[in-house]
C-alpha cells in the first residue's frame, strides 16, 4: 500500500485514491462502472483494484460475487 511519505505525495497514495472511489458512490454500481467513473484518478486498473481490495478488507465495501455490484457500508 502506498502511504504518504516525504517521497510519496498524498495525491499518489492509495489512501487518497480510496477517497476517489467513495466520494461519488452510486447505489447498484458494478466494479466496472466504478472503475470507469474513477479511472482518471488511477494510473491503471491494478491501482484501482488495490484500492478496492483495501476498502474490502476494511469492511467499507462488499462486492456481490454473482452480480459484481458494490454494496457500501
Amino acid at each position: 500500500m502506498l502511504i504518504p511519505t516525504k517521497f510519496t505525495r498524498l495525491e499518489e497514495s492509495t489512501i487518497f485514491k480510496m477517497k476517489c472511489i467513495l466520494a461519488e458512490k452510486m447505489e447498484n454500481e458494478s466494479v466496472l462502472d466504478a472503475y470507469f467513473r474513477t479511472q482518471s484518478s488511477f494510473s491503471d486498473a491494478s491501482e484501482f483494484l488495490h484500492a478496492m481490495d483495501i476498502l474490502f478488507v476494511l469492511d467499507i465495501i462488499d462486492v456481490d460475487g454473482e452480480s459484481e455490484v458494490i454494496r457500501y457500508a
